[in-house]
């Protein structure tokens, strides 16, 4: 008999969101070019609904990646958007629990 599922029982807090996008941008992006200069690369919370938290990352080239997190299932939708040119688009998805320690 196998045991239940933790994820589908175990909800997504907002420290655990930060969490799982902080440690997914750590392995995806390079920080080593902030290491002189922290503020050109940062993390934030964002904006907060029902159903998913916000996590903003900011690169050093400018380009925002929106993480809309599902707080229920984990599930992460990713949006890149480029102020600089006025691109917004998908850029997949991943499952925080990927990245939750």
């Amino acid at each position: 008999m196998d045991s239940p599922n933790p994820r589908a029982k175990s909800k997504i807090t907002e420290e655990t969101a930060y969490e799982g996008v902080y440690n997914y941008c750590h392995s995806a992006y390079d920080w080593s070019i902030a290491e002189d200069n922290p503020d050109i690369m940062y993390l934030e919370m964002g904006e907060e609904t029902e159903t998913e938290y916000q996590v903003i990352f900011r690169s050093y080239t400018g380009t925002f990646v929106y993480f809309h997190v599902d707080k229920s299932s984990g599930t992460t939708r990713l949006t890149e958007y480029v102020p600089s040119l006025g691109i917004e688009e998908d850029a997949g998805t991943i499952d925080l629990y990927d990245y939750l320690t």
